[in-house]
């Protein structure tokens, strides 16, 4: 097994020293021990590799996050990391160590059922999470210039989503095939732990993305053609400015730093036009119909009203 790990370091590089005095260098440590672990199930996964010998490196890789989490959470000497407060810096700590868990977790059932033929949906998942992996090694690494973390976290609520449908997608087919009762609990509860590493993926993109509109540290925010430029107060499509009225470019924010996710029309009308706002619910309305004329078709993105619920911006193909 000893000569089996040595080659494979190759798929995932040397083990980074762990630096407990400097947190920002252990949360980025930590976010490349998931990359390493989703890189090294995606081998597996793809049978580049025996399930065993991959799950035998993610275990050891998980051990490392736990030891690089305890150097965040017991280290007396730093309490924040740039404009992020203790309390945020342990969120992430704890968030960043279930999505290693939850690749772990994956890895050891592959093993204990002893796969040979992996199921289509695993590898898409496994591609979902891989990615995942990747943007958020990027985010958490922006965090401490405080710059272009969003496009990062935008693409991590993007891939949840995938993962999602890829889930929604993967159980209607082991149900609506030939597939014992054996097969479909197997494979619906891997795919579900596998699944549930994007979904704590996506808490780490709302924390980030607070720690970021709170120090005011928020700078351009991009879907399809349209860029918003928070500091200038201003939009283009395809470089072209929109002309936007103060409660135009407020709505347009909210949806874009929430792109693919649904925005409650509570929210909207709330952090629009104030709290104490007791006018037509309408207006909103009214406003995201102007809205959808100035940046939909030169834009390339589409908003969608979500019945009950509020409203989505997407960017389209």
């Amino acid at each position: 097994m000893t000569d089996d790990r040595e080659s494979y370091r190759t798929l995932t590089g040397p083990p980074a020293a762990v630096d407990s005095e400097h947190k920002p260098e252990l949360l980025e440590e930590m976010a490349a021990t998931i990359l390493d672990a989703a890189k090294t199930l995606v081998a597996a996964l793809d049978g580049r590799v025996s399930t065993s010998e991959a799950w035998q490196v993610i275990r050891d890789l998980e051990h490392k996050g736990d030891a690089i989490a305890r150097d965040l959470f017991e280290a007396p000497t730093i309490s924040r990391v740039g404009p992020a407060s203790a309390e945020s810096v342990q969120e992430l700590t704890g968030y960043l160590d279930d999505v290693l868990d939850a690749i772990e977790a994956a890895a050891a059932r592959l093993m204990i059922h002893r796969i040979r033929r992996v199921h289509p949906s695993a590898r898409a998942m496994g591609q979902v999470v891989l990615e995942s992996a990747r943007e958020l090694g990027e985010a958490v690494g922006k965090l401490r210039g405080m710059h272009d973390v969003f496009p990062h976290t935008r693409a991590l609520h993007l891939l949840e989503n995938r993962g999602d449908d890829v889930l929604r997608d993967a159980i209607q087919e082991l149900f609506s095939g030939r597939a014992s009762a054996k097969e479909i609990l197997k494979w619906k509860d891997i795919l579900e732990t596998l699944e549930a590493s994007t979904d704590r993926c996506e808490d780490i993109a709302n924390i980030l993305e607070t720690i970021v509109v709170r120090a005011g540290a928020e700078d351009k925010l991009v879907a399809h053609d349209v860029v918003m430029d928070i500091e200038e107060h201003k939009v283009t499509a395809a470089g072209v400015e929109i002309p936007l009225s103060s409660k135009e470019f407020d709505l347009l924010h909210l949806l874009l730093r929430h792109l693919g996710k649904v925005v409650r029309r509570e929210r909207l009308l709330q952090d629009v036009w104030g709290e104490d706002y007791f006018g037509d619910t309408r207006t909103l309305d009214t406003h995201i119909a102007w809205l959808r004329k100035k940046v939909e078709a030169s834009g390339g993105v589409r908003i969608t009203a979500v019945r009950g619920i509020g409203y989505r911006l997407d960017p389209r193909g």
